[in-house]
């Protein structure tokens, strides 16, 4: 969650955006095809027509590698920032959808919930990155006075993909629409939004008699 950071780039040539593309690709088919478990990088690099090598030039690990196949944090569609915060909110939780509803995000999420406890740890800022992401959004709109001072960012970003993640688990996400985000966004933002405040009796309008 909050204290995830952006990984650097590492030094070196530049990568081949065609080989990222097709590493990435050949994840998330064999992903799909094998399950995490029986998921190896030597068929990864196979199937991609490269070497292990090269994965590891990218990627320290598996866990890694699916992490940012799966999970992928880049792009306008991950965070939007406009000037309307339930706009915002709801490409948020479109994202969640896409991301998390697909078979192979629930074959990431339990392979990666299956990695011992310090290896697990050492993933938790790629998988995290997306939530980091929408809490920075938030704290602006705090900043901005549409969010209450005494709310907590970090719980209202855990409030926008948790019930998509318990739809995924459920397996309810086809009952996932436009109606059921816009309903999401709505709860969301009336308990975290300051209250109206009344307008002052001497710039009402005088009602006719």
């Amino acid at each position: 969650m909050g204290g995830a950071t952006r990984e650097q780039p590492r030094a070196g040539r530049p990568r081949d955006p065609r080989l990222d593309a097709a590493i990435v690709a050949a994840t998330l088919a064999l992903l799909e095809e094998r399950g995490y478990n029986e998921l190896s990088l030597t068929a990864v690099a196979q199937r991609a027509e490269t070497t292990t090598a090269a994965i590891y030039r990218r990627w320290r690990s598996k866990s890694e590698l699916v992490s940012h196949a799966v999970f992928r944090t880049d792009g306008d569609d991950v965070v939007a920032d406009t000037d309307d915060l339930s706009a915002d909110l709801a490409t948020m939780v479109r994202w969640s959808v896409d991301k998390i509803s697909r078979p192979v995000a629930l074959a990431a999420i339990a392979g990666l919930l299956g990695e011992t406890r310090a290896h697990r740890r050492s993933r938790t800022a790629d998988v995290a990155m997306a939530t980091l992401l929408v809490t920075e959004r938030l704290d602006r709109a705090k900043e901005a006075g549409e969010v209450r001072d005494d709310v907590d960012t970090r719980v209202l970003a855990a409030l926008i993909d948790g019930p998509v993640l318990h739809a995924a688990l459920s397996g309810m996400t086809a009952q996932i629409d436009e109606r059921w985000i816009a309903q999401l966004v709505a709860i969301v933002l009336d308990g975290a939004r300051p209250p109206i405040q009344p307008e002052p009796a001497s710039r009402r309008r005088p009602t006719a008699r």
